[in-house]
Formats: structure tokens, C-alpha cells, sequence
């Protein structure tokens, strides 16, 4: 089983924190840091709370006004990355809010080394015309970390993070961030760019669908990286089975297609693999442009049964008949708890279902 993302904060961790910070900071006391840090409550906490007591113990054993302890966690975040990283963008957060300019600089700075997308959402709630003003100008810098902060830190359901409903109920306000980054040259910058359209789909689709329309419009200019955008960015709405997401990606009706052949296992146990097969016909010389998915709707404990939607395959295919085959697992996942009984699949093609099946999940 995967370590949990908590794990990253331990002793080791821990300790070199504390000696980066003796380092920079000759008058700082790692014994006082490691004891306030590792309080009998800590296998307790989880990840966020972690980094926030992380960071208050930082602030707390450093002592330092604000403003002067700043240069000497720019000077120690170098050392780390990833997750760990989130302590230092948290500590601007909960101390720099008052101090505007020079916090804007940090996140700036701190974004490199892993991100400060949840930092920066403190400032947007508490001064959100200025940060919208300073996150608009990060879109032409020569940085992807920037430029891609700039996307993600706007995102109005940003997972682990307080939701930020003003920008699902007024999506205009931050289109000056979608245009500049919409051609990005960052896969990293454009996959940001992307969650964010889809985030906002899932509130103002009718929005979204004219903006990527008129996109589309463009003809020409269109770029590869715009229509990448384009097409994660509908996944939600590709997902509902939404007509004008569909067509706008060129999936038609499928009328021209028949399924020639669907079976399905009639049971699987949990911790097994349910495998089922399909096999497509065309009407026509080709099979042409097809989004095959697959609904599976579970049984839950005491309440009605919930669908979800899952990929099954996508292309332009030439052929006239063409075979699919597919697993999916039921192994233990954190996120979903499978119950014994009565479950059903249903195949999409290009968000139309064309055949359906009931199985046992079993123990």
C-alpha cells in the first residue's frame, strides 16, 4: 500500500528543517523546534494540518517579526521540494497578510520550488483586486511556475482548498488569465489551464461552451495547444454527455454505428477485475471520430446507487468494425467503498448509450 502524503513530514524531514534553519538563523533552537513540532498529538493530525503546524512552530521558535524572518525562509526553501515544500508559501499566509508587496514576492519565489497555489487563495479572498491585478501579470513571465500559478491559484474548486464561489458565479473575471495562457507553450502551464476551464464548467457550462466556441471560430489560428485545452477542459461536460460539447470536438450521433458484440462478466469478486468486451460497426466505410466510454453504477450502503463515467477509448478510426477490450478493478481504493450485490455498466458512444449490462460483485 502507497504511504500516505502525511508521511512526508517524519523525524528525518523534520530534522533537517530544523538544521537549515540553525544554519541560516544562528540564534535558532532546533532541540525547542523538534519538541514543539512533534507534539503527542501529531500521528494524529493530516496533511494540511501537519504543514499549518509546521509552520506555526517555525514562527514560533523562530520569534521574529515577520518582515525579518522572511529572508531567512527564502534562504532555507531551496532545500526542499514537493510537498514539504507547502510550509513555507502556508507560513506567508498565515503572517504576511498585512505586508502585501513583500509576500507577493515570496510566493513569487516559493511557486518554483513546488507551488504556492493555496497561499495565494488567503490573498485573493482578503484583497482580491490586487492579487487578481498581480496574478494577470505573472501570466507574461518567462517562468511556467509562475505563469502557471497564475491559472491554478484562480481555480474556483481546487482540490484540499476553501472553494472560491465568487469566480464560478463571475467567470469574466478571470478570462484575461485564460486568454493570455491559452496557447502556452507548458504542458504544465496548459493542464492548469485546462482544470480551471473544467472547474468552471461544472457551474457556468453555457459560459465555458461559448468561450471555447469562439475559439473554434478562429479557424486557422486555432493552435494545437488551444484545442488540448479545449478538449480537457470539456472532459466534465464530455462526461454528462453534453450535445454542443460533443459536436464541438466533432463527435456526431452515433447513428451510423451498431454494436456488433457486448459482453460482460456476470460477476466479480471485490479485489478482482471486471473484463468486458464490445466490439463496433459501422454503417459506413469508417468507424470515423468515437468517444466510447463506460458508466458503472455502484451499489451504496444505504443509499441509491451512484454512476460515474470512465474512458473507455477515443479516436478517428478508419476501420469499418474495430474490438475494445477493457478491465476494471475492484480492488480496495481509498476514495470508493465497493458493497456487495447488484451493480450495472452501460457503453457510451459519443455520449449515447448503445448497450447495457447488470453484474454481482461479490466477497
Amino acid at each position: 500500500m502507497a504511504k500516505a502524503l502525511k508521511s512526508v513530514f517524519n523525524v528525518q524531514s523534520i530534522d533537517e528543517l530544523s538544521r537549515q534553519l540553525a544554519q541560516t538563523s544562528p540564534g535558532f533552537n532546533q532541540s525547542l523546534f523538534v519538541e514543539r513540532v512533534f507534539q503527542p498529538e501529531w500521528d494524529d493530525l493530516s496533511l494540511l494540518q501537519r504543514i499549518a503546524h509546521v509552520s506555526e512552530s517555525v514562527h514560533e521558535v523562530l520569534n521574529l517579526p515577520y518582515v525579518k524572518a522572511l529572508p531567512i525562509l527564502k534562504r532555507v526553501a531551496p532545500h526542499f521540494c514537493g510537498i514539504f515544500h507547502w510550509v513555507f508559501p502556508d507560513y506567508v499566509a498565515r503572517y504576511g497578510l498585512s505586508h502585501y508587496e513583500c509576500s507577493m514576492q515570496a510566493l513569487a519565489e516559493f511557486t518554483r520550488f513546488s507551488t504556492s497555489e493555496y497561499a495565494i487563495r488567503v490573498f485573493l479572498h482578503a484583497k482580491p483586486q490586487p492579487t487578481l491585478e498581480q496574478m494577470i501579470g505573472w501570466c507574461s513571465s518567462d517562468d511556467a511556475h509562475l505563469r502557471r500559478l497564475a491559472s491554478e491559484g484562480v481555480r474556483p474548486r481546487l482540490p484540499w482548498a476553501k472553494h472560491l464561489p465568487w469566480i464560478a458565479d463571475r467567470p469574466e473575471i478571470v478570462l484575461p488569465i485564460i486568454e493570455a495562457l491559452k496557447s502556452d507553450e507548458s504542458a504544465y502551464v496548459r493542464k492548469s489551464v485546462a482544470n480551471l476551464l473544467n472547474d468552471l464548467s461544472k457551474q457556468q457550462p453555457d459560459w465555458v461552451l461559448a468561450l471555447c466556441t469562439q475559439w473554434h471560430h478562429e479557424g486557422e489560428s486555432l493552435s494545437k495547444q488551444t484545442e488540448w485545452i479545449i478538449r480537457h477542459g470539456l472532459r466534465t461536460l464530455l462526461k454528462k454527455g453534453d450535445s454542443q460539447a460533443l459536436s464541438l470536438l466533432g463527435y456526431k450521433r452515433p447513428h451510423p454505428l451498431m454494436v456488433k458484440s457486448w459482453q460482460c462478466d456476470s460477476r466479480v469478486k471485490r479485489g478482482q477485475r471486471l473484463h468486458f468486451f464490445v466490439e463496433m460497426q459501422s454503417f459506413d466505410s469508417t468507424l470515423g471520430k468515437m468517444r466510447l466510454e463506460y458508466a458503472l453504477t455502484f451499489k451504496r450502503k444505504h443509499l441509491q446507487g451512484y454512476r460515474k463515467v470512465f474512458k473507455l477509448a477515443e479516436g478517428d478510426y478508419r476501420q469499418s468494425c474495430k474490438k475494445f477490450n477493457k478491465q476494471h478493478s475492484f480492488e480496495k481504493i481509498t476514495t470508493r467503498s465497493y458493497y456487495p450485490g447488484t451493480h450495472a455498466i452501460e457503453l457510451l458512444v459519443n455520449g449515447v448509450m448503445l448497450a447495457a449490462s447488470e453484474f454481482e460483485l461479490i466477497d
